[in-house]
């Protein structure tokens, strides 16, 4: 199940740190588990702790919201209708999140409860739509504690009343017997409840609010929320097995920091790692690639397929886990024979000519510790291009990481790939490319070997050799290939893209404008546009001096949201700089200055050491007479 934990956060730091503390130790078994907060605290320190936690742990996301005054001293807190209002805002605003995202249950808690580790299975075990923990507090200093339950109106603790008021005196005994029933262990029906609350996703699309109900004037948002559940037909449950600690005062936290500290750590053993490789040749760039995983790779397997120089010397300084393998064209079998060798839980895998920078090393490190070991892969970046500062220019999605036991095989005997399937997680922990070697045709003489033999190409295979054609000028031939492949009409959308793409590279190094335009167009018609297609089109245009066409497509590249979980090749720079360039080109040769120089500026915003943006810099400096030298002179 897809569990989200979400929490609206206007905290003091001492309370703050111990509840993200009793998150962090919280049992949640096979379940995959995100978190999200309402950032509301007024203290830049509160803001850091979630950021911190957010890098600590997996699927957190953190939204900011406007700072309100919210008072609260020893004796209680000072509510008033603003922030019920703001906090009914907040939780609202969770709800909608967890309905978009179509998780299961979301867990709903305030930021100043405690939780026992068994706390969130404990909850989804009790099997209702929506169920609270319990919790005890003392809301004035030297009352008795009381549940944050109740079973009729604002918060009484007597049932159902008649509607001629008894005289019979019993209503003290029947308030008694039901703060008896919430001290003894179990599951119960109650009246109203929050604070601490499992919503299932049935419960969520019925339509649960937190917002104030017009006609009622009940005070807290917790009320309007059960009201309205209740009038929804959904029963409301409380479990008091393991009441949860609520510090409501700064006097409670030495009993708050006991009740965490009765649970010893439950660190769970890190995954461990095999790393699988295929070399040949690799002396200049193995070591580097090794030195890159340290502490990532339990076990290094290293699968020769040939070398001649001293690559295999090199891989002893790191393993002795060397396996020779005689090499027949086939890259596929080459990695499936590599990960037959690995032992370790989860397989990486990785060529010489990649790494995994620092602040991605440490990333993966944490990854160890953290990983749910029911993810069957984690898909990373893999980085083909970066500019001058070590920004990622050229980049896509591989799964880069996967559990040994699923038994995953590599697919093809040239641009392979790994079929995986289950529980997929996204991490953003790069691989960076650096290739040293030059580029040779290698891959074409496979592909032209299994084409002489009257090999019937797979879609992937068509879109491949493609591309090998094209990076080898040899484009009337590519083109073929690609419309076969779009012909079929079962590649990946991904590839499909970017063979339109790659088609109108190569009608335009053809010269064939019509066909180039085209193929652009017709990217579109298997996703929403890509800015790569909407810059491509604006540089017809450009080309053209069609100066307002190309204007209308550079801006809209500009506009289109990133995609987040695209796995195919993204041209960063046509998502962030490039096409605010090519616009203040356009308005440059338009005669309009004021506007060239802010689109430029603009681009600057994306990409502050560009060459190109800072030469028009000074140029717009003198054309519009910011400097002393004429633009003349």
């Amino acid at each position: 199940m897809r569990i989200l934990i979400a929490s609206p956060v206007h905290q003091r730091l001492a309370v703050l740190r111990l509840f993200l503390k009793s998150l962090k130790g919280l049992e949640h078994g096979e379940h995959q588990v995100g978190y999200r907060f309402a950032d509301n605290n007024d203290s830049d320190e509160a803001r850091e702790l979630l950021r911190e936690f957010e890098a600590d742990m997996p699927e957190v996301s953190v939204v900011t919201y406007p700072t309100v005054v919210y008072e609260r001293d020893e004796v209680t807190h000072r509510w008033n209708d603003e922030l019920v209002d703001n906090v009914a805002s907040m939780k609202d605003d969770l709800l909608d999140y967890a309905r978009t995202e179509q998780v299961d249950a979301l867990f709903l808690v305030d930021s100043d409860v405690l939780l026992y580790p068994d706390t969130l299975l404990r909850l989804l075990a009790a099997d209702q739509e929506i169920v609270s923990n319990i919790f005890w507090t003392r809301w004035q200093p030297e009352s008795d504690p009381l549940p944050q339950v109740w079973l009729m109106d604002e918060y009484s603790f007597e049932g159902k009343k008649p509607l001629k008021r008894s005289r019979s005196g019993n209503e003290g005994n029947a308030a008694a017997a039901f703060l008896e029933k919430m001290r003894t262990p179990g599951l119960y029906e109650v009246g109203g409840l929050g604070a601490c609350t499992l919503i299932r996703r049935s419960a969520l699309e019925k339509g649960v609010s937190f917002r104030r109900l017009r006609n009622l004037s009940f005070w807290g948002e917790d009320r309007h929320f059960c009201v309205r559940a209740a009038a929804l037909g959904i029963p409301l449950y409380v479990d008091t097995r393991n009441p949860a600690f609520h510090v409501y005062r700064e006097s409670d936290l030495p009993a708050a920091e006991a009740f965490l500290d009765t649970f010893p750590p439950s660190k769970k053993p890190s995954i461990t790692i095999s790393l699988c490789m295929i070399v040949r040749d690799e002396e200049e760039a193995l070591a580097s690639c090794l030195e890159s995983v340290h502490g990532i790779a339990d076990e290094i397997v290293i699968v020769d397929t040939g070398s001649t120089d001293r690559t295999k010397e090199i891989a002893r300084r790191y393993t002795d886990r060397i396996v020779d393998y005689t090499w027949h064209d086939d890259f596929a079998a080459a990695r499936n024979h590599a990960f037959g060798h690995a032992t370790k839980e989860y397989v990486l895998w990785l060529d010489a000519d990649d790494r995994i920078l620092e602040e991605d090393r440490q990333a993966f490190l944490r990854l160890k510790e953290d990983l749910d070991p029911g993810v069957d892969s984690v898909m990373m970046p893999y980085v083909l291009m970066r500019d001058a500062k070590g920004n990622p220019t050229s980049s896509l999605k591989r799964n880069r990481l996967v559990k040994r036991s699923k038994g995953f095989r590599w697919i093809g005997p040239v641009h392979e790939y790994l079929e995986v399937s289950g529980r997929i997680e996204h991490r953003e922990i790069k691989v960076t490319h650096g290739k040293q070697k030059p580029h040779t045709d290698r891959n074409l003489r496979i592909y032209r070997s299994r084409e002489e033999r009257g090999e019937v190409f797979s879609a992937r295979d068509q879109f491949y050799f493609a591309n090998e054609l094209r990076d080898h000028g040899l484009l009337e031939e590519a083109i073929g290939y690609y419309e076969q492949f779009l012909a079929g009409g079962c590649g990946w959308v991904e590839d499909v893209i970017a063979s339109c793409h790659r088609m109108a590279d190569c009608y335009k190094r053809l010269g064939k404008r019509d066909e180039r335009l085209r193929s652009l167009f017709r990217a579109m018609k298997h996703d929403r546009p890509r800015a790569e297609t909407c810059c491509g089109l604006g540089e017809v245009f450009f080309e053209e001096g069609k100066l307002e066409q190309a204007i209308y497509w550079y801006e809209l590249a500009t506009i289109l949201p990133k995609p987040a979980d695209v796995g195919g090749l993204l041209d960063h720079a046509a998502w962030s700089w490039l096409p605010y360039l090519q616009l203040c080109l356009c308005y440059d040769k338009l005669g309009d200055y004021q506007k060239a120089d802010e689109m430029n500026e603009a681009a600057l915003a994306r990409s502050p050491e560009h060459p190109s943006m800072l030469f028009n810099r000074t140029y717009f400096d003198k054309r519009l007479g910011r400097c002393e030298t004429p633009l003349n002179s």
